[in-house]
């Protein structure tokens, strides 16, 4: 049975997962939206770092065909310099491929490319992996490098390689962590083997796990492990073999939040501090304008002054009540040209917001960031967009504070979860159920990825999705308004 790099860092955070990949093959769960998009920032950074690396020979063989992938490698490299995706294996199983394999004297440098913006501690585990295999398979390992992303990087006309990508030395990290490497290796090939499945007591991180569905089935939808932070959590089931919130003591919670978060689930009542609610409304200057945008990113950016991972905002949502209870006026602005939005947005929002009024967000560090960038990119607007972030208030700091607080929050201030709590309207049935879906769709488009009826599809679905958003705001605001009143009579 192979051990791939891939398997290797999977039992590096748990055993259990790495005997669960091998032997419950009908427990992986399918790749999902999020997941694949990992894989093609993946793909697509790579694709273009090897520019980095100019001269060298892709090893044309599928990561499956680990046999054969050796053998072409093993002949490639008697003539070629610097190889792409090269392929090693031990006799006991083994095996990996590295991104660059480059000739250095009578050795070669193993780099790996990341479409990170620095290097993590993973990332050392990793090439102490690949090194244990490539300097037991034939090839000497003189150094090792990360080749990342730059975070400093700006567009300024066509991709400039050498300037997105930044490489760093990491060999005396990986020489240190390859001290206990092939012990490990060794260990988790008879662990992938064993015929026993490991017990492993579930941790508040197992969450991010692709076998959580299996190992977590046990979990209540709301546990102490949403209660309480990382460690807390990991020690008190740890100790008492507990996860349901009735079974944790209040003097186990270390803030005001989590006791009234725990109150409020035990009782099954909504929390409300209604002076404090009234302190906050009364900030409020009309005309309301709720407002929220939608944003993309790309590891590799798409237009002139952006950067790698930078929010672009392509859509926004405005809904406009010029008095308490009044009605509501619309507007919405979706680019839909493959092209840069963010001028057009930007024009579009100063137009509509007027110049004065409370500009109503649900956290406001999003929002305003944006606009802070849009200002430094559009000079002549710079000024507009600043006095747009001065009226801006958050409509989520009364739900953070916990100045309300339903019992079906969980211990998030989040929309989804603030929104149900309080009113009926849901984003369940709707073709875009959250942001990092429309971000997704959106760079599908931006990219020329879509058909123009997949593209309308698509355009609607944003418009609801995006346009609930702000009118979910208003609803909220009306809840806050409702409790503050209601405590005055």
């Amino acid at each position: 049975m192979f051990l791939s790099k891939s398997d290797y860092m999977m039992a590096q955070n748990c055993i259990k997962a790495l005997w669960l990949k091998k032997n419950r093959k009908d427990l992986t769960p399918e790749i999902d939206e999020a997941t694949q998009r990992r894989f093609d920032i993946g793909n697509e950074v790579q694709d273009l770092a090897r520019e980095f690396f100019l001269g060298g020979v892709m090893v044309p063989a599928e990561n499956w065909d680990v046999i054969n992938g050796s053998k072409i490698t093993a002949d490639l490299a008697k003539k070629n310099d610097i190889l792409y995706e090269a392929f090693a294996k031990l006799d006991n199983g083994a095996f990996c491929r590295i991104d660059v394999l480059k000739r250095n004297g009578d050795g070669w440098d193993l780099i790996e490319i990341k479409s990170a913006t620095n290097v993590k501690p993973e990332y050392i585990a990793d090439l102490a992996f690949q090194k244990c295999v490539f300097d037991n398979a034939g090839y000497p390992v003189k150094q090792c490098w990360v080749l990342h992303i730059n975070s400093d990087y700006v567009r300024k006309g066509p991709i400039d390689v050498k300037q997105l990508f930044q490489i760093e030395d990491v060999t005396d990290a990986v020489a240190e962590a390859y001290i206990n490497t092939p012990a490990y290796a060794e260990q988790y090939m008879k662990i992938q083997t064993g015929k026993i499945e490991p017990e492993i007591l579930i941790h508040k991180v197992c969450k991010d796990c692709p076998y959580y569905h299996y190992c977590g089935k046990d979990v209540p939808e709301y546990s102490v492990f949403d209660l309480l932070p990382q460690k807390d959590a990991d020690v008190f089931y740890a100790e008492t073999g507990k996860m349901e919130i009735k079974d944790v003591p209040a003097s186990t919670c270390t803030t005001p939040k989590q006791l009234i978060d725990r109150e409020a689930f035990l009782t099954n009542e909504v929390h409300v501090e209604p002076e404090e609610i009234k302190v906050w409304l009364d900030q409020l200057e009309y005309p309301l304008y709720y407002l929220d945008y939608e944003t993309f990113q790309t590891a590799i950016p798409m237009f002139d002054g952006c950067t790698p991972y930078g929010q672009t905002p392509f859509q926004f949502s405005l809904h406009i009540q010029k008095e308490k209870g009044g009605a509501l006026e619309h507007v919405s602005f979706l680019h839909k040209e493959q092209s840069d939005p963010r001028r057009a947005l930007a024009e579009c929002l100063i137009k509509n917001c007027g110049d004065k009024g409370s500009i109503i967000v649900y956290n406001e560090s999003f929002e305003k960031s944006r606009n802070k960038e849009l200002a430094d990119l559009f000079p002549d607007l710079s000024d507009k967009l600043l006095a747009i972030n001065e009226r801006v208030v958050d409509l989520l700091v009364p739900f953070r504070n916990r100045y309300l607080y339903g019992p079906t929050q969980h211990s998030s201030a989040s929309i989804k979860k603030t929104l149900p709590a309080f009113t009926d309207l849901s984003y369940a049935d709707m073709e875009i159920h959250n942001g990092a879906e429309a971000s997704t769709r959106y760079e599908a488009f931006i990219k020329g990825k879509m058909s123009d009826a997949e593209a309308q599809v698509l355009f609607d679905g944003l418009e609801k999705y995006c346009g609930q958003d702000t009118y979910a705001m208003v609803l909220l605001m009306d809840v806050l308004y409702k409790h503050a009143e209601n405590n005055n009579k």
